[in-house]
């Protein structure tokens, strides 16, 4: 594109055409499908036992019938809930003592890690330690506590932004410049590209492992295998691998659901969360999954709860105008920037490729071990078809 056709590097404002109170996804909401444990009475007290162990202030000396805990949508990995402690009249006064201790929150977010998790080996010392430096440093929501099975975080009033509105040009002018900022950051972890390979590997071998006794899974996946995923990998890494392009501090799962809109009428946010797979990998993964995962929906409210719309696969003028914009926020000279828009786009047309595998064998993998009710199978199978299908049209 010429620059003389290029867009002006504005500052990004949301449109009031993107409702926080629209009927869209409302982030806080009663879902029964997205609730780890049907008893919710029983879950609530491990929840409650959680936040008086962790919280400590008027957390830790409430009773239950003080606490509420709801379930929210928006994680397909792990579970959200949002905690409440209600003001209650007594002997002691609970109004008076939430006022004197004003450094504690009455309704936070608790996020339950999913089952998947301790399956790969998840290393969850150096995900807490991510994930206290990402909040310091203003990229995630406050973190409050870091236990064993999650951890509690500051609640915001948000909703998931839907596909629908993820392609209008100011978010994907805020994600390009919130990708040129998170791509520059330094931190204390193995500064090589491997993992990707490694996370492709590993959720492979455990998808090619995996066995329904359920005849109607098993014939899912019956279809899914005919698609040769065995060998498939193999030509995947030869498309991606090697790769010669930079090596940044990656978010690695940008999508709609870690896409919040946050803030009120005239003061629209948006929020990117779901960092727990950061790690340093090649900087064009992140736009090949950003780009992979636009044409899926995940605001339907019935089985599969979700939905592959085509026309949302998103055109080459929208990918190179999100692009561009990212360059042009790295402030390299002149010279550079076009070389650079060009690697970008090649090598994130090929990670296209690399994210719907992924999902497909993480779908796959989900589907025999969580207890979270999503079409995960039938999302595996969508997957691998845009895989192929990309493959095809683009000559890979």
């Amino acid at each position: 594109m010429p620059d003389s056709e290029r867009k002006p590097l504005d500052s990004c404002s949301l449109a009031d055409s993107i409702d926080l109170e629209s009927r869209a996804v409302t982030a806080e909401c009663h879902l029964p499908h997205l609730i780890k444990n049907e008893n919710v009475v029983d879950f609530r007290g491990q929840a409650f036992a959680w936040v008086k162990k962790y919280m400590g202030g008027p957390w830790s000396r409430a009773e239950m019938k003080h606490f509420r805990c709801k379930g929210m949508r928006g994680d397909l990995t792990n579970y959200l809930y949002i905690c409440k402690l209600i003001l209650w009249d007594g002997e002691n006064d609970g109004l008076k003592i939430l006022k004197s201790e004003a450094g504690y929150p009455t309704k936070i977010t608790l996020k339950v890690y999913g089952e998947i998790e301790s399956y790969m080996g998840f290393n969850k010392v150096e995900m807490m330690t991510l994930n206290v430096i990402l909040a310091e440093r203003h990229y995630i929501p406050r973190i409050f506590a870091i236990f064993p099975d999650g951890r509690f975080e500051q609640y915001e009033k948000s909703r998931q932004l839907r596909a629908a509105e993820i392609r209008k040009a100011d978010v994907t002018n805020h994600l390009a410049d919130y990708l040129a900022e998170y791509h520059k950051m330094d931190m204390p972890f193995g500064k090589t590209a491997g993992r990707l390979e490694e996370t492709l590997d590993h959720y492979h071998a455990m998808a090619l492992s995996t066995h329904f006794e359920d005849e109607a899974k098993s014939k899912l996946l019956r279809k899914i295998v005919r698609y040769n995923i065995d060998e498939e990998l193999e030509t995947l890494k030869e498309i991606c691998f090697p790769c010669h392009d930079e090596v940044v501090f990656c978010h690695n799962n940008l999508g709609e659901g870690n896409l919040l809109l946050t803030g009120h009428k005239d003061d629209r946010r948006v929020q990117v969360v779901g960092c727990d797979m950061s790690s340093y990998n090649y900087r064009s993964y992140d736009f090949g999954h950003f780009f992979a995962t636009m044409q899926f929906d995940f605001g339907t409210p019935n089985f599969p709860y979700f939905k592959r719309d085509r026309s949302f696969i998103p055109s080459e003028e929208t990918r190179r105008d999100m692009v561009v914009r990212y360059v042009r926020r790295l402030d390299l000279p002149l010279a550079q920037q076009k070389v650079t828009e060009e690697k970008i786009m090649e090598y994130s047309e090929k990670f296209i490729l690399a994210a719907h595998f992924l999902h497909g064998c993480w779908g796959i993998v989900q589907a025999d071990v969580s207890e979270l009710q999503f079409g995960y199978l039938e999302y595996a199978l969508a997957c691998f078809q845009a895989y192929f299908e990309h493959k095809i049209l683009n000559n890979l």
